[in-house]
């Protein structure tokens, strides 16, 4: 069964169960009005017939000839009167009632001549019911008769019968107008649900993620943000599967070029019995070469894939910042040699909570990064520094610099903001990845600033493990 047609049910549901808590206090009011209104007009022509038969009863009990008298208070014929005496015998009729007989049970004859008067209802007369009254007639304290009077509840159980049958005609048409409405109504709340599965369908079908579920119009309720949030979500995995696309595309490429390299010069090797020495050696030094370089990033990528995965847990000790940023700051004065000016300007005195290693890792990562894109005579500078509650790394240097459009990418997998540069002199483009991966792993935050053409400066903020001392390097 649809959700559509189960929300109808459930609304017509609901809606015949509030028809017929409605109808049921209705008809109540009106049958409990009818018979109130007749109750009301029985127990006043009751207490006419008393007061006359009582007055009359104090004299000579009960007259016989009191008949036309009661028969003269009667104006509707569909109104009954009859008198018993104390032992129950009937002693006048009215005359419409020709030969019957008002019955008078039991416990309503107790109760009379107990001195208290009542209504019951004979419910097995022909044609229709009685409603009958009943009072006591009491002379000197004593029960000396009982007066019945009674009317025949066909006119108004008609009308009650009338009543009931348009109520449940007009909740018929109610509940049928209701459940088509309802249905109807149900589908247009629904259609948008309905286009999101058609677009998810025509997806898993197609594999387009580029489709998106139609929004005519803004909506603040509960469907509108379910649709928002599944654009949402499509807009997500587009960008993932697309991110996907070009991860694979770019590994490939990693890949290939070293692969061809290796394969090519084995083969040459393979082939050619008589090199010279030093040829053969420069062959198997690039082989070297580039299975390092396969090595290396194949750790990086896996280095990645587990951080992402949360399976890569860092080995956290309070660390000494300080020594880290000089031993790091005299490789990369070993590294560059004469060709760079490479500063460090200030040291502070700082501990952090961190694994020692990927720090190390993430320092090198940005020096290295440094050195190969700063020109010859070009400078770079380091320095360490306190503020507040942070240990602030900064690397900056003299070098190409980045444009604008490609510093909110520099954190990519695989990206290079210089397209022409060779894979050999730019590297796999993971370097930065894994800093900023490794940063916010130690809970702290990367900053990069640059203008093209004059260089770059990175600011890495780590929190303190306790307030560090300054000591200028």
């Amino acid at each position: 069964m649809s959700l559509r047609l189960r929300l109808t049910l459930w609304y017509t549901g609901l809606l015949a169960m509030l028809l017929i808590l409605i109808g049921s206090m209705v008809f109540s009011r009106v049958h409990a009005s009818v018979m109130g209104s007749i109750d009301g007009e029985l127990q006043k022509k009751g207490e006419q017939v008393v007061r006359l038969v009582s007055v009359s009863a104090q004299v000579n009990g009960i007259p016989d000839p009191l008949l036309p008298f009661i028969n003269a208070t009667l104006e509707d014929p569909e109104l009954y009167v009859q008198v018993r005496d104390n032992t129950r015998r009937v002693l006048f009729r009215s005359s419409n009632l020709a030969r019957a007989v008002i019955e008078l049970p039991e416990p309503y004859y107790q109760q009379a001549m107990h001195g208290l008067a009542g209504y019951y209802t004979l419910s097995k007369q022909r044609p229709n019911d009685l409603r009958v009254y009943f009072a006591p007639i009491v002379v000197n304290g004593e029960t000396v008769g009982i007066v019945q009077v009674a009317r025949n509840l066909q006119p108004q159980q008609e009308v009650l019968e009338q009543l009931n049958k348009n109520l449940l005609l007009l909740f018929a048409v109610v509940l049928s107008l209701a459940a088509g409405g309802g249905y109807w109504l149900t589908g247009v709340a629904l259609h948008p649900i309905k286009e999101a599965t058609d677009t998810a369908l025509a997806i898993t079908r197609t594999g387009n993620l580029s489709r998106r579920v139609p929004v005519r119009k803004a909506r603040n309720d509960e469907i509108g943000a379910l649709i928002n949030t599944f654009n949402e979500m499509l807009d997500r995995l587009e960008a993932l599967f697309e991110k996907q696309r070009r991860f694979s595309a770019d590994i490939s490429h990693e890949l290939r070029s070293p692969l061809t390299t290796i394969l090519g010069n084995l083969s040459l090797l393979r082939r050619a019995e008589n090199l010279p020495e030093e040829e053969r050696d420069d062959m198997l030094t690039e082989i070297r070469s580039e299975a390092e370089r396969m090595h290396r990033l194949i750790s990086d990528l896996l280095l990645l894939s587990q951080a992402e995965s949360g399976r890569h847990p860092l080995h956290l000790e309070l660390v000494e910042l300080d020594h880290i940023m000089m031993q790091a700051f005299r490789m990369a004065q070993r590294r560059a040699g004469e060709k760079l000016d490479i500063q460090l300007v200030h040291l502070d005195r700082a501990r952090v909570m961190g694994d020692a290693d990927r720090l190390r890792q993430v320092l090198d990562n940005l020096i290295n990064n440094a050195i190969r894109y700063t020109p010859e005579g070009g400078k770079i500078v380091l320095s360490l520094i306190c503020e507040d509650v942070w240990a602030v790394i900064r690397v900056a240097d003299t070098g190409q610099g980045i444009a604008p459009e490609d510093l909110p990418h520099i954190f990519d997998r695989f990206y290079r903001a210089d397209k022409a540069r060779t894979r050999a002199a730019g590297g796999a483009g993971l370097g930065l990845s894994i800093v900023k991966w490794l940063v916010e792993a130690h809970h702290g935050q990367i900053f990069v600033e640059s203008t093209l053409g004059e260089g770059a400066t990175f600011d890495i903020h780590l929190p303190l493990a306790e307030p560090c001392s300054e000591d200028e390097g």
